[in-house]
C-alpha cells in the first residue's frame, strides 16, 4: 500500500474532497545518484590511465558541482593562475559514490589506493561521452582540461601556497 493510498483511505470518510498529487522530490542534480555515478566515471576517464586517487576524485567532483568550481580549476590548469579562492570541500558522499562504482563492477580499487575503470566502466564512460544530452556542462568542462590529469597536478594544486 502506497503512502498516497493510505492517506486517501484515511480521508475517505470525510465529506469534503481531498486530493493528493504525487510530485517528484526536488533533489539537486549533484545529489542524485545518477549524476554522482556518471560524474565519477567521467572523472576516472579524464585521469591518466583511467585511474585516480581519492584526492583527484574529490577535487574534480568539487569542480563539477558548480560553475565557480569549474572556473577555479580551469584557471589553475589552463591559465596558470593561482587558486587564491580555492576551498575544496571533501564531500563524504564522494567516498560512498566510489564504493558504489566499485560494487557495480565499473571500477576496481588498486593496491596503491587508486581507483581504475574496468572494461565495463570504460564502455560506460564511452557511452556517456558520446551522448550530447547527458552531462553536457560537465563534459564541456572536462574536455577543456589537460588530456590526462595526473595525481601530481592535483597534489600541486592542493599544496599551493604552503
Amino acid at each position: 500500500m502506497t503512502n498516497q493510498t493510505m492517506l486517501e483511505q484515511a480521508f475517505s470518510g470525510i465529506r469534503s474532497s481531498v486530493f493528493f498529487t504525487r510530485r517528484p522530490d526536488p533533489i539537486p542534480g549533484d545529489l542524485r545518484i545518477g549524476w554522482r555515478l556518471s560524474s565519477a566515471i567521467l572523472i576516472l576517464r579524464q585521469c591518466r590511465g583511467n585511474t585516480a586517487n581519492l584526492e583527484q576524485i574529490h577535487v574534480l567532483t568539487w569542480a563539477l558541482r558548480s560553475p565557480h568550481g569549474r572556473e577555479v580549476i580551469s584557471e589553475w590548469f589552463l591559465a596558470g593562475r593561482k587558486p587564491n579562492d580555492l576551498i575544496i570541500r571533501h564531500d563524504p558522499s564522494t567516498a560512498r559514490t566510489i564504493n558504489l562504482v566499485v560494487a557495480g563492477g565499473l571500477a576496481v580499487r588498486n593496491n596503491n589506493s587508486t581507483i581504475s575503470l574496468t572494461e565495463k566502466g570504460e564502455r560506460l564512460a564511452h557511452l556517456l561521452w558520446r551522448r550530447p544530452d547527458v552531462l553536457a556542462p560537465e563534459k564541456r568542462f572536462l574536455s577543456t582540461l589537460p588530456a590526462r590529469i595526473t595525481q601530481r597536478s592535483i597534489h600541486d594544486l592542493l599544496e599551493w601556497g604552503d
